[in-house]
Formats: C-alpha cells, structure tokens, sequence
C-alpha cells in the first residue's frame, strides 16, 4: 500500500542522507542583517497568525472564503493551519543558517504530524501512518541539527512529500492517509492547499541551500505562496461554491511580501 512506501520512501531518504554525510558542505553561514531580521519576522508572522486562525477556527476560515463547512473540511483546515506555522518555525530558524534551519524544519514536521494526530483522527486515519513518520522525522532532524546530515535533504523531503499532497489530494486521502471516511471537494482542497505551505517551505530551504540570502529565500517562499493561492482562486474556488475575492487576497498579500523582499 502507499502507506508502507510513503514510510519506506522517507526511511530511505534518512538513511541515505546519513550514508552521504559530510560528502557537501553547506554554505557558510551568514548572519542576518537587521532589515532581513524584520522582513523574516513579517513572514514568520504572516504564516503563523493565518496558521493559528486556521488551526483555532477552521469554520470561520473556510466562512472568510464563502466554503461550506464538514467534518472533513474542519480537519484540512486545521492541517494547512498546522504546516503554516510549521513554516513560519522554519522561516525564523533561517536567520542561523542552512544546517540550522534544515534541522528545525524536520523536528518541527515531526512535532507538528504528532500534534495532527487527534485532529485526523474525527476522519479515523490509521495511526500506523503517522507515528512512522514522526520518529523518522526526528531522527533525521537530530542528525541535521548535530551536523550529520547536510540540509540539503530536508528540502527534499519538504518538497517531494508537499507536492505529492499538493498535485494528489485525493491519492494521498485514499492511498498514503488510508482515510476510509468521506471527505468532501472542499476537504480535498484544503489538504492540497496543506501540501502547498509544505511546498513553500521547501522552497524556502532550498534558498537556502543553494547559498540565497535570506531576503532572496523569503521573496521565493512568498511567491510560491503567492502562485499557489492564484492557482487555488482562479482555478478551484469556484466549483466549491466559494468567493474567489478571498484567494485574490491571499495571493497579493503575499506578493507584497516577495516584492518588499527584493526592494
């Protein structure tokens, strides 16, 4: 089942990340200058206060963009909650540098699917496809945060697991959550915007790793998020009977943000 690959596929990355160790530096570390400090705490604050909106009243988030609301709907809410204020950890780690900011992402990924575990379970996902991924999660985050493990991995893993939830909402429902409850059109589009903050945040470490400054890494975290929510308001809110003035929004705030990162 995709469950089992899902986990093996992330037990490979980690132990395959511990082979290769030490094989690629990252690039030296360079500290954040006061106007990269502020533009980081902007963005930290943008991702963590829609997060926390999300996460504490997920019907008035799915009412702020005219969507009906169901059970299923309540928890995919919850979730995009959840991995935007994962990334906006990963943002503020990312004034310390790659390794730095690699080796909290993957401890915060693994708190935050923890944290998710009673959230998903209102729609009976199985905890074999969580508590893997946890443990996996923090290893790999250890090893990173210790200089074992290069940072570039963890981009990797944000990358590949956000998009395959971004691009397959209704696979990764069935095959990789093993979801046996109903969840609605709205529900799968709130799981791939989830696998969008996911995508960000990878893009953000990925800046990072290919040795961006930081205000370069924040201008292409916003504008992934940004492209993101386009594509969600001209393409999909829509057909869920919502207001598409919402996702508009969404996207020219975060365009604001990947401008004044490159002022």
């Amino acid at each position: 089942q995709m469950s089992s690959v899902a986990c093996t596929l992330l037990a490979t990355l980690a132990t395959t990340a511990a082979m290769q160790s030490g094989q690629r530096p990252s690039p030296p570390l360079r500290a954040a200058s006061p106007r990269a400090s502020m533009l980081t705490n902007v963005g930290a604050g943008i991702f963590a206060v829609s997060g926390a909106l999300a996460w504490v009243a997920p019907g008035q988030s799915l009412a702020n963009y005219g969507l009906a609301t169901d059970a299923s709907a309540l928890v995919t809410m919850r979730a995009v909650g959840c991995w935007r204020i994962c990334g906006a950890a990963v943002l503020l780690a990312g004034t310390r540098g790659p390794s730095h900011a690699a080796g909290v992402s993957l401890v915060a990924a693994a708190l935050t699917t923890l944290v998710s575990v009673a959230n998903w379970d209102v729609l009976s996902r199985p905890l074999g496809n969580q508590i893997p991924g946890v443990v996996l999660l923090s290893i790999l985050g250890k090893l990173t945060l210790g200089g074992r493990v290069g940072p570039r991995w963890a981009a990797g893993v944000y990358l590949l697991l956000g998009g395959l939830i971004w691009a397959a909402p209704t696979s990764t429902i069935q095959d990789v959550y093993e979801i046996q409850k109903p969840v609605s059109d709205v529900g799968r589009s709130m799981l791939s915007l989830s696998g969008g903050a996911l995508v960000s945040t990878g893009v953000f470490l990925a800046g990072l790793v290919r040795g961006l400054a930081l205000p370069q890494c924040l201008a292409l975290t916003f504008a992934t998020d940004a492209a993101l929510a386009l594509k969600w308001a001209l393409l999909e809110v829509s057909s869920l009977g919502g207001a598409k003035v919402g996702g508009f929004l969404w996207a020219i705030s975060s365009l604001a943000v990947a401008a004044l990162s490159l002022a």
